[in-house]
């Protein structure tokens, strides 16, 4: 127990090893970022950069050659990278949950493509929403059809896909059979019958190619098509995992991390132009002007206090983890808000800060638009929208099931 308790202290403070390659990384990545988003693509160096920093392991094991990142420490990795380009650290985010979830879904079967990861620095991308006609095969599967949102598709090596598949699951013991149940389409993505539909013209996160993914009668063997049999919100997907991965599946903290790194990098820009910057009627110096400073001083407490909240509740996860404490639904409620509150905080952030920049936060010559169009994606994304998140933490604290639907009378 003591030596438990040794690592667990070790894991409230982010890995230096990490930050410290993550931070040499970001300033690569930031010099790309303006390209980034007038190509709307993220190139290839920064993946190479990730790579190289082992930033695309995070959420892999040591054991299999990962960097096996804790929660604090990833808050730490998607600030700095958030900071520099968000496209970049939303592709980011998304690969660590795919490795994560495919290690989970697959077990052992999943092996190959953490090597390849690990190896290669090849990139996972997928797309949660289900989507297209999938019908079972002699062998597999046969699927058709589009799947939106799938960030990375353009530069990625390999893809999971969602899917709806006609009838009840393999085994299933239950007395009522479902119509359907869901499974994950796993292929390259220079997969013959899979095209890329450059759908993502959206002013957030431009480089992400979040475009859809069409398919046209691709045959998926079985053992690439695993069951959707994810673990309950409060449960981990590695169970039997490091305590650092061994947390619950709602513990995905890389959008929150990203969006404080764009908030921080809006204030410490705002700040540098406030003080370099006169006033364009009257000519005082910007910093002097007390409405410039209530701003900085509210977004600072923004975010200082999204962060703090963050942190606080991904240390007790990393905690519990270590110790080898069960999960409860509290911890998955707790992280859940927290996350909202870290994301809701960054963007009230940089709104605030436009009043400093005045029509100079216009231009697309410089960060700061950028960094508010970005701004927008933390708090729109379908599985961590407000008001769902709001839901679900309401009803946990009500003590009402999540599948009682709202009623207003």
């Amino acid at each position: 127990m003591v030596v438990k308790k040794d690592l667990a202290q070790q894991m409230l403070e982010p890995r230096q090893d990490l930050v410290e390659a993550a931070r040499k990384a970001a300033l690569r990545i930031a010099g790309r970022a303006q390209e980034t988003d007038r190509t709307r693509r993220v190139p290839v160096e920064n993946i190479k950069d990730l790579h190289e920093a082992g930033l695309l392991t995070v959420a892999i094991p040591k054991e299999q050659g990962g960097t096996e990142a804790d929660l604090v420490t990833q808050v730490a990795l998607y600030e700095l990278i958030g900071g520099a380009c968000a496209s970049t650290a939303w592709l980011m985010g998304n690969h660590s949950v795919l490795c994560t979830r495919s290690m989970g879904l697959m077990g052992e079967a999943s092996h190959w493509l953490i090597k390849d990861v690990v190896e290669n620095g090849s990139l996972i991308s997928h797309a949660a929403i289900p989507g297209g006609d999938t019908n079972p095969a002699p062998g597999g599967f046969i699927a058709s059809g589009r799947w939106p949102f799938v960030s990375g598709s353009s530069i990625s090596t390999w893809m999971f896909l969602c899917t709806i598949i006609p009838g009840p699951p393999p085994n299933f013991k239950g007395s009522e059979p479902p119509a359907a149940y869901n499974r994950w389409l796993l292929m390259p993505t220079s997969q013959p019958g899979l095209t890329i539909d450059e759908t993502w013209m959206a002013m957030a996160a431009r480089g992400s190619m979040t475009h859809d993914v069409v398919l046209d009668q691709v045959f998926v063997p079985e053992d690439m098509a695993p069951v959707d049999n994810r673990p309950l919100s409060y449960q981990p997907w590695l169970p039997n995992g490091p305590a650092a991965l061994k947390v619950p599946t709602k513990a995905r903290v890389w959008m929150s991390g990203m969006m404080l790194g764009i908030a921080q990098a809006a204030l410490d820009e705002t700040i540098e132009f406030g003080k370099a910057r006169s006033m364009t009627l009257g000519g005082k110096p910007r910093s002097s002007m007390p409405g410039n400073q209530f701003a900085v001083a509210d977004a600072a407490m923004a975010i200082e206090s999204g962060r703090a909240l963050l942190v606080q509740e991904v240390r007790k996860i990393t905690a519990k983890a270590t110790v080898g404490e069960d999960f409860v639904p509290d911890d998955a409620a707790r992280i859940e808000m927290a996350g909202l509150v870290a994301r809701e905080n960054s963007q009230k952030a940089v709104d605030r800060l436009f009043a400093v920049r005045g029509a100079h936060g216009l231009y697309e010559t410089g960060n700061f638009e950028r960094y508010y169009r970005d701004a927008r994606m933390g708090t729109l994304h379908a599985v961590s929208a407000p008001d769902l998140v709001r839901e679900q933490l309401g009803k946990h604290l009500f003590d009402i099931p999540l599948e009682v639907q709202p009623r207003w009378s």
